[in-house]
């Protein structure tokens, strides 16, 4: 199929569209988020693969920015194009697991992270012209028949870090229906495997045709110190993402935000100083900063009738820098044990960022610029062969709110399938920071999805810095006992 063949839904708004360009450029491939799913008792199903399959149709009813799919074309207009169908046996794969989950308390899952390092290394380019933009991986436990994690890999263009959230949930709650209907019990149950959208099926709007982008003018400080920021080896281009997690307990994680609020600080504020400090302490002393690039959700700053279950990419993202010397006492390169100063002032320039508003009353937002520029596919171009610009990325999900059906009463005899495990997981955008890390907090735990260009840095340094980050947290929770 060619995108003349395909129905036009609407132009891509910038940040679409940068999406869209780095990954015919090869600068990103793909973003993943994965969820762990158990029955709430063993249901009578003989097998799960028509339940998940019946599910994912309620989830393309819910969603039809699934249809949706980008077109980037030199010189032209990128906009989405929608497909007049989608075969879900092309889209989904069933993977079983080779042993147990891991239960020995170091928080490594590397059979999931060598499925997902390998997920976000591929591309939705084909030979067989343009096809859907999302797939579904089903890893099936190695013992527990019913119990698997479902890894959605989405095209960066069609969703952003709230939107994959949007998508579970809607696939739990069909789960859950599907589970308590005898209809779908029946080892007769029919599976509809092509779907089509419906005619007036569209997709969600694009951030500036719901919010005006005013510009800030600034002009840059010309007296601004110089430091010597830690950027890695050079970019290459394609992008080749190595990727592992780290998982902390739910004791863990509450002893360390109490931590943080006793020291005046946001969670994300403390666990972004406690990184950059493992990370000092494993390069060279002559690393004076890191450059870090923070994206935030800004769904909160808009309409809500517009943006709420709506996928989409509604995000921005500001800068902080963390100096070494915010670590060391006076003169000495020895790194202190006092990180919360460095935490204080990442959380005052995340302030600063959340307070910057327009006359209008609307959030300033520093992708606003990309306005200014007509077309990203040469701007994007030019940047390939330049230096990086960033030392860090550290994305802040949040929690993973899994569906709730209000209507359920204690003690119903329903099939519920429960979500334990999130993992959110990314390419690493080639041009981009030397670690880029995505965490989201869940019914377990939090997760630190660590993603890295595999010719920015050794994949020793960042098993350093996990093994620094799970001593961290290992401390804390000998000491809450």
């Amino acid at each position: 199929m060619e995108a003349k063949q395909l129905k036009k839904l609407r132009a891509a708004g910038k940040l679409e569209e940068m999406a869209a360009v780095a990954h015919e450029l090869d600068l990103y491939t793909t973003a993943g988020y994965s969820v762990h799913y158990k029955p709430s008792r063993t249901s009578s199903l003989p097998d799960i693969e028509p339940l998940i399959y019946q599910a994912l149709t309620e989830v393309l009813r819910e969603s039809p920015t699934l249809f949706a799919v980008p077109v980037v074309a030199p010189e032209q207009e990128t906009y989405y194009g929608r497909l007049p169908s989608i075969n879900l046996r092309k889209v989904v794969t069933f993977v079983h697991r080779q042993g147990p989950i891991p239960d020995d308390a170091k928080g490594r899952d590397l059979e999931l992270d060598a499925l997902l390092q390998q997920q976000v290394n591929t591309n939705f380019k084909s030979q067989e012209g343009i096809l859907p933009v999302w797939r579904l991986i089903i890893l099936r436990d190695f013992s527990e028949k019913q119990q698997f994690t479902a890894n959605f890999m989405i095209h960066h263009a069609l969703a952003d870090g709230a939107s994959f959230q949007i998508v579970h949930r809607s696939f739990q709650k069909a789960l859950n229906a599907l589970s308590s209907s005898s209809a779908t019990t029946s080892p007769d149950a029919k599976v509809e495997y092509v779907i089509s959208p419906k005619d007036d099926d569209g997709m969600g709007p694009s951030l500036e045709s719901i919010h005006s982008l005013p510009i800030l003018d600034q002009a840059p400080n010309p007296d601004a110190p110089k430091h010597n920021d830690w950027l890695g080896n050079p970019p290459e281009v394609p992008s080749n993402t190595g990727y592992t997690t780290l998982t902390v307990s739910s004791a863990q994680v509450n002893t360390f935000t109490q931590e943080c609020k006793k020291n005046k600080v946001a969670a994300a504020a403390g666990l972004n100083a406690l990184i950059a400090k493992v990370l000092f302490s494993n390069l060279p002393s002559t690393t004076e900063s890191f450059d870090i690039n923070i994206p935030v959700d800004i769904r909160p700053e808009l309409p809500p009738k517009v943006v709420d279950g709506v996928m989409g990419n509604f995000f921005d993202a500001f800068r902080t820098r963390v100096l070494r010397s915010d670590f060391t006492d006076g003169d000495s390169t020895e790194l202190g044990g006092d990180r919360w100063s460095s935490a204080r002032k990442i959380q005052k320039d995340t302030r600063k960022y959340f307070s910057n508003t327009s006359p209008s009353g609307e959030a300033y937002l520093n992708i606003a610029g990309l306005k200014g520029i007509p077309d990203l596919l040469p701007f994007l171009k030019s940047l390939i062969g330049g230096p990086r610009s960033e030392s860090l990325e550290l994305a802040y999900i949040g929690p993973h709110v899994p569906y709730s059906d209000v209507h359920n009463k204690p003690g119903d005899q329903l099939v519920t399938w429960q979500a334990g495990k999130a993992t959110v997981s990314r390419c690493a955008f080639a041009l981009g920071a030397c670690l880029q890390m995505t965490v989201v907090l869940h019914k377990e735990g939090m997760t630190i999805g660590f993603a890295w260009p595999r010719c920015a840095i050794e994949v020793d340094l960042v098993e350093k810095l996990i093994d620094g980050v799970r001593a961290y947290f290992d401390a804390l929770g000998e000491l809450a006992k």
